[in-house]
């Protein structure tokens, strides 16, 4: 078994020694470090950025030839709450060199303190991809007139006594924030503004986060009834395909159908990885569509609510403008203005 030894105490000390352990090509910009290798170690892309000098942002793109064990550790005197979210694979974590691990797999989020000086020790099997992106919280520095109120926050909440100590969690099953962070990584611009459209993007995945920790709390008092890993499965690929389908047709009834579930899961389901119920989906990838064929064609507004799967012209009105604060033909002619005066 090959162990990494990661020092998270600053993002220059993570990807000095990541450099120094994977034996890879490091590279430095203004706005983010990027850090390649492919030897007989594996091969990865490990790419990161700070938020500010409390909190850094880190993906994992990478595969092992060997069982591996990542060692997130820090200076001792130093607090930390890592928030680990996996996007492809599977992960076992551990506090230490214990054999109690916990294991968290694609859509989920694991968060992890040790402020009681024990290293996050991730555990990864051989030859499997993965992909992970993890969010660390340096929570040691004291608040001051300089601390932004986000971070200030974050503190407080570190500081709450539903996660001081040494403190473990894993998320229920979430989409949306893997398609946040993806936006993230889809930045690819290195200069003032994209690091800025960068930093908006991590501060509204950790409010996303932390957010599904409360609701999977309230929930876990609730004693709500779960859904199956293969079941969200079943509904993130069935989301995807209205994605690629928005004029068909659908409904509860067709869709029960096509994935074997109940109309109660396939509500759940979408409520728990959409954050809306299958109607309003259907209706908000429909709209969503048309506001892109009317931004980027030259279709007309009747051309579009036939293209999209609407029948009925002034209800598609209606809820553009629910959306978008002006109807699509003020839409559009507020595109032709704007490309006139470009």
């Amino acid at each position: 078994m090959k162990t990494i030894q990661i020092n998270i105490s600053n993002i220059a000390a993570t990807f000095n020694s990541l450099k120094n352990e994977c034996q890879g090509q490091l590279q430095e910009t203004s706005t983010e470090r990027i850090l390649k290798f492919q030897n007989e170690l594996g091969s990865g892309n490990i790419s990161g950025f700070n938020f500010n000098d409390n909190i850094s942002y880190i993906t994992y793109d990478v595969q092992f030839n060997e069982n591996t064990t990542l060692i997130f550790d820090q200076d001792t005197n130093k607090q930390s709450l890592n928030y680990i979210y996996c996007s492809q694979g599977e992960l076992l974590h551990s506090f230490g060199a214990t054999k109690k691990r916990a294991r968290f797999s694609e859509m989920q989020t694991a968060i992890f303190s040790n402020s009681l000086g024990k290293a996050n020790h991730i555990h990864i099997q051989k030859d499997g991809y993965l992909k992970f992106t993890m969010i660390s919280f340096l929570a040691s520095k004291p608040i001051t007139e300089e601390t932004d109120e986000f971070t200030s926050q974050l503190m407080q909440l570190f500081h709450s006594k539903e996660i001081d100590g040494k403190f473990s969690y894993t998320s229920s099953y979430n989409l949306k924030i893997k398609e946040q962070l993806d936006q993230i990584d889809g930045v690819s611009s290195d200069n003032i503004a994209s690091a800025l459209l960068k930093k908006g993007m991590l501060q509204v995945s950790l409010s996303m986060i932390v957010k599904q920790y409360f609701e999977d709390m309230e929930r876990i008092v609730e004693n709500s009834c779960g859904l199956t890993r293969k079941e969200l499965e079943v509904i993130k690929d069935v989301g995807e395909f209205i994605k690629n389908y928005p004029d068909r047709q659908f409904d509860i009834n067709y869709l029960k159908k096509k994935t074997g579930l109940t109309p109660a899961k396939l509500q759940t389901g979408f409520k728990m990885l959409f954050g809306r119920t299958v109607l309003s989906f259907i209706k908000n990838v429909r709209v969503e569509l048309a506001e892109k064929l009317i931004k980027n064609s030259d279709l007309s507004i009747s051309e579009i609510v036939y293209t999209i799967g609407f029948s009925s012209r002034s209800y598609f009105s209606k809820i553009f403008k629910e959306k978008y604060n002006c109807s699509p033909k003020e839409y559009q002619d507020g595109k032709v203005t704007l490309a006139m005066t470009a």
